[in-house]
């Protein structure tokens, strides 16, 4: 063999493998853009998505928090109406006076009225 013959297939093998690597690089530039691009859109999905739950549960939090400062509320005037009652029960005093307190309890809170009593009632709200 020749000096010619044995340079032409080293020549060959590496054109071959040259021009083999540039497929492959391109092909990963290609792949590789949009692969970004669907990792960077489902990122931005999920972003968006976590802060429309985030405004949700914020909102559903305040609601709340609302209820719970009404309930607070409620408990408060529970308790006062429960000390009343309980320094009414503790006292000392005649079943008349028992009875009369009875009777301005139920007329007051309670919304009651003797037999035969008629109730006006102020629809201006004054």
């Amino acid at each position: 063999m020749s000096k010619k013959e044995t340079k032409k297939p080293h020549t060959a093998s590496k054109r071959k493998r040259d021009s083999a690597e540039e497929p492959q690089s391109e092909g990963r530039r290609l792949l590789s853009r949009p692969v970004i691009v669907v990792i960077s859109l489902v990122a931005v999905a999920f972003l968006v998505y976590s802060m429309v739950s985030i405004i949700g549960i914020r909102s559903q939090i305040r609601e709340r928090q609302a209820e719970l400062a009404e309930l607070k509320e409620q408990i408060t005037v529970q308790e006062i109406k429960n000390e009343d009652i309980q320094k009414l029960y503790n006292s000392t005093g005649t079943d008349s006076d028992f009875s009369a307190l009875a009777e301005q309890i139920a007329r007051d809170d309670l919304d009651y009225i003797k037999e035969g009593e008629r109730v006006f009632v102020n629809v201006a709200g004054d």
